[in-house]
């Protein structure tokens, strides 16, 4: 108490001394050395140096009576020692404040001691305590200076370099410190410091004579555990420690300085000797099933075992991890619904603030142990939001006991396969025992198992700080994959198709969906037929052109529906498009391959925060030149993005184009057939019922129109042209079969029919006829509203045979119709057979496609090598009636007579009278109004439907009557005039005849 009293009245003393003359607050000199037991450099790397010590001088001023004083009072001071030199608090025991304050910290916690010179050249040796920390401190030290304790909180530079800092924080303002000198022990327990260990120590004296200061001793029951270790990299600048410090005066303003440290030659000093550090880590990964291809925990185990010893050398930290996990194990897309990203603003790497991670970005869990600290830092796992230079990064954070550990690595997924590997680069040169990571798992677990079964292993590629040249240590780990084997070569997808609005000749949405099993190979492309009937209306919709087809970029007038893919293993898996993501689409396209028309199926791959880019697939659309069935083959779909496997499991394309398709009119019971192929080259079948209803109250009322034409061409043995134009309005049952029967009057040239300018057989038979061109007997024009331009094309007369079921011997028969029609890209191939039935010459186009017509126009040929005949008959002579039978595709029948337009002129063909009227026989005649006139006639008309020729009595005036009735002879000039419906100019001949009356 004594000394106490006296150092009190000193310190008074000198502060009153030293007050006029005052000077700036600084640093006049700042050193530091690390040094072994017998006082040379400590430069082991991993070693325990036997001391730091660390001197700080203060600017002094000097008074009038010579004695020195500090220009301002030292308030804060935090000294930032080099990376990688740590403190192990837990080597001694702890002292509480209490036994602070009371002089009664245990022996075993001392840790060092403290040399204070103050004014007046008091120099004042006090022990350093390793205390019990406040919460949120990984350690602290203090000391107790004339009943004022001192603290020195070490904390971790979490927001720089990792590294250890010392932070005295209001130093007590009554301390007027010219100087300070800080040595922590390396070894606390060490016998060579007992002579300075002891709790009740405290020493005044001279400056000039500080000797004797710490005299006394106690010895520690410890054992010799290091409580310094010097970093274990042999790399890196100077070895260096820095000093800020600020006065009470100026707080707020701090001064800085620094130190390097120095060897016994006073050269900088490095460590020296790593590959004498001891680093032996090894990596667990376990995954939390053993499931093939299902999702996935992961938890990941890196175990560093430490050496402890005093004597020794500390394990390495390690400053690189590279894990690269097991081939198969990818990416679950499954885990990215609802999926968030960590920003860098958020996380805050280079800040001690806890992380600012939304929960949705959060993958798992961190843990920590290390030697340094009595309880583990736990922390999240993040994942990091993309860029575009790195798609796949985590964080992860660990804190506790004031230690906040911000981590950011990457993980790189193989673009062919999905394999991963993470890495994390310049790790805290701060020692762990052991660090665990553990991915969450579920349905949305963020990994999928591989798909096969087999023994896997995760690699890990761990390089220590200490090593020279980055050499790392491996350490591989098993992992069994084992349950569920038989899924990954099985292929069993399945199709469900069909309109929303099931009724015939209607318009619909169509929804064509495929799904695969989770866990069986993936699906690589898509072939598919549809119903015969269902169809395009394509008439009106743009094409995208190629180049935008080609990259997703077509504008909507070409947008025909859109689609849904499901990804990812599992349960739950994700599907495309999300809420707030940008839409799908089918587009139509041109020609593509060898197909008229295409698809571009639009898909943006975007999902939580990833954006994959756009995925464009390519489907042809084709059409069968004989039944118009439309298929659809699409090119392979991507099985992997930017390394992120698919999984693709379900496959959705909702065609819903107002207007778009086309129902059939045939309410018969069909399918929806395709081929689906995996990535395995399997192809499996598959089939959806499909049927329209409602057939029967589709109308059937086709007409049909035939008409004639040849100047000269209709008497016995000549050859007119022959014209059918069969037309529909909207709404009715498309055609099945049509036939028609000519009149007696017209029949097959058996000579032209037996030319061998007729297409062969074997050539007419094809798909497509490959006929010549001599054997064209006409043409064909069809129009449809499916497509924007008609289809035209030659009408070919094919040889015909049929075999003898008997003899097994071919037959000639009558030759058949072929016509190739062509447009918009389309090629469709019709066929009619040719018989005799009852004389009459039939021709029946059978099996037509159930497809809308707006007209159909056949055009036969006429002249000496047309296939018609006149027989034995003069055409204008009567009128020419043919049969027309249709069968609607929803099995209703049509069935009319049709009078066929001739060429003949219009004449006077036959004519009688009575006493009181003249009946006229007309020919020539179509459609339209015949009217009779002339002197001694009444005019008479008659309107005429379809008829050739038209038989009109005219009434005789009284005075022709009376004429006749005397017997005489009279003549008269009859006009027959004719206007066919719709033209405006009028034909009229004048025939004279002599009519005679009865003889008396």
């Amino acid at each position: 108490m004594r000394r106490l009293a006296v150092l009190a009245g000193a310190c008074s003393m000198a502060l009153a001394l030293a007050g006029p003359a005052q000077a700036d607050f600084g640093i006049s000199s700042f050193h530091s050395e690390i040094i072994n037991k017998d006082g040379s450099a400590s430069t082991q790397a991993g070693g325990h140096p036997y001391q730091v010590t660390t001197t700080i001088d203060f600017n002094t001023i000097t008074d009038v009576n010579g004695a020195i004083a500090p220009d301002d009072q030292v308030r804060d001071t935090r000294v930032d020692l080099p990376v990688g030199l740590t403190g192990n608090p837990s080597s001694a025991s702890k002292c509480t404040e209490t036994q602070l304050e009371t002089r009664s910290c245990p022996a075993d916690s001392q840790v060092g001691v403290a040399a204070i010179t103050i004014s007046g050249g008091l120099y004042l040796g006090v022990p350093v305590f390793n205390m019990v920390p406040a919460s949120g401190q990984p350690g602290q030290f203090a000391f107790n200076v004339v009943n004022e304790t001192v603290h020195l909180d070490a904390m971790v530079r979490s927001d720089d370099d990792y590294g250890i800092s010392i932070n005295l924080s209001k130093i007590p303002e009554p301390l007027p410190i010219v100087s300070t000198t800080l040595v922590f022990w390396g070894v606390p327990a060490d016998p060579s410091h007992d002579a300075q260990r002891g709790s009740g120590m405290i020493c005044i004296a001279d400056i000039n004579d500080p000797a004797n200061c710490f005299g006394g001793g106690s010895t520690s029951t410890l054992p010799p555990t290091p409580f310094l270790t010097n970093p274990t990299s042999c790399s890196g600048g100077p070895f260096a420690v820095k000093l800020s410090a600020d006065s009470w005066t100026h707080p707020g303003v701090p001064v800085k300085a620094s130190f390097a440290f120095r060897d016994s030659s006073s050269n900088p000093l490095t460590m020296k000797g790593c590959d004498r550090v001891p680093f032996a880590p090894t990596v667990t990964a376990t995954a939390d099933g053993r499931r093939a291809g299902a999702p996935s925990g992961l938890s990941v185990n890196v175990h560093v075992p430490q050496s402890n010893g005093a004597a020794g050398i500390a394990t390495s930290a390690m400053r690189k991890a590279v894990v690269e996990l097991p081939p198969g194990m990818a990416v679950s897309p499954s885990s990215a619904d609802g999926l968030g990203a960590c920003t860098p603003e958020q996380i805050g790497l280079h800040s001690t603030a806890p992380p600012a991670c939304p929960d949705s970005s959060k993958l798992g869990t961190v843990e920590v142990d290390t030697p340094l600290l009595d309880e583990p830092l736990k922390g999240a796992v993040y994942l990091t939001a993309p860029t575009d230079r790195q798609l796949l990064a985590l964080y992860l954070t660990a804190s506790g006991s004031g230690v906040q550990i911000k981590l950011a690595g990457t993980i790189d997924a193989d673009p062919t396969t999905g394999r991963l590997t993470a890495t994390f680069d310049d790790n805290p040169q701060l020692p762990f025992s052991d660090l665990t990571v553990t991915f969450k798992t579920g349905p949305r677990a963020a990994l999928r198992a591989p798909k096969a079964c087999g023994a896997y292993t995760t690699r890990a590629l761990l390089t220590p700080w200490s090593s020279v040249d980055g050499t790392p240590v491996a350490s591989d780990s098993p992992m069994p994959i084992d349950q569920d084997c038989d899924r990954a070569g099985k292929f069993e997808p399945a199709l469900n198709a069909g309109l929303v609005d099931p009724t015939a000749g209607g318009s619909s949405t169509f929804v064509f969906d495929v799904t695969r099993p989770d866990g069986q190979q993936d699906i690589s492309s898509i072939d598919s037929t549809l119903p015969l009937g269902l169809l395009a209306r394509l008439r009106g919709v743009p094409r995208c052109p190629e180049a935008q087809a080609a990259t997703g970029t077509c504008g909507a007038e070409s947008r025909i529906g859109s689609t849904t893919v499901g990804a990812g293993a599992g349960p739950a898996p994700i599907f495309l498009p999300q809420a707030g993501k940008a839409p799908t689409a089918v587009y139509l396209a041109g020609p593509y391959k060898d197909a008229p028309f295409s698809l571009s199926v639009v898909v943006p791959a975007q999902a939580g925060p990833y954006d994959l880019g756009t995925v464009v697939v390519r489907a042809g659309i084709y059409v069968d030149p004989v039944t118009a069935r439309a298929s659809v083959r699409s090119d392979p779909l991507p099985t992997i993005l930017r390394g992120i496997p698919l999984d693709v499991r379900e496959v959705r394309v909702t065609i819903d184009r107002p207007g778009f398709i086309i129902n059939p009119t045939n309410c018969s019971a069909q399918e929806v057939t395709g081929t689906i192929t995996s990535a395995a080259a399997q192809a499996v079948s598959v089939a959806n019922r499909f049927q329209v209803g409602d057939c029967s109250s589709l109308p059937l009322r086709p007409k049909l129109s035939l008409s004639l034409s040849g100047k000269g061409q209709t008497t016995d043995g000549k050859h007119p042209a022959l014209s059918a134009v069969l037309s529909q309005k909207p709404g009715q049952a498309n055609l099945k079969q049509v036939a028609v029967t000519l009149p007696l009057s017209l029949a097959l040239d058996q000579r032209n029919a037996g030319s061998d300018d007729l297409c062969e057989f074997t050539a007419g038979q094809q798909t497509i006829p490959d006929c010549p061109k001599n054997s064209i007997v006409g043409s064909m024009t069809a129009r449809t509203p499916v497509l924007d331009d008609p289809l035209t094309g030659p009408v070919y007369f094919i040889k015909n045979v049929r075999t003898d079921p008997k003899s097994g011997r071919q037959i000639r028969t009558l030759p058949t119709l072929a016509t190739v029609l062509q447009g918009d890209g389309v090629t469709l191939v019709l066929r009619a057979t040719t018989a005799v039935v009852q004389k009459h010459l039939v021709t029946t186009f059978a099996n037509l496609p159930d497809a809308p017509v707006s007209d159909v126009t056949v055009n036969i040929n006429g002249g000496p090598k047309s296939i018609l005949v006149v027989s034995g008959a003069d055409l204008c002579k009567a009128t020419q009636i043919a049969d027309q039978a249709v069968d609607g595709q929803n099995g209703k029948v049509r069935d009319a007579e049709v009078t066929i337009t001739t060429p003949c002129r219009l004449g006077v063909a036959a004519s009688s009278h009575t006493s009181s009227s003249l009946k006229v026989t007309v020919g020539g005649l179509s459609a339209g109004m015949v009217s009779l006139s002339g002197k001694g006639l009444v005019k008479t008309s008659r309107a005429i439907k379809t008829a050739t020729t038209a038989t009109l009595s005219a009434p005789l005036t009284v005075t022709v009557r009376r004429a006749l009735a005397r017997g005489r002879e009279v003549k008269l000039a009859v006009a027959v005039t004719f206007t066919p419906a719709g033209a405006k100019k009028a034909q009229r001949i004048v025939k004279h005849l002599v009519i005679h009356g009865a003889v008396r």
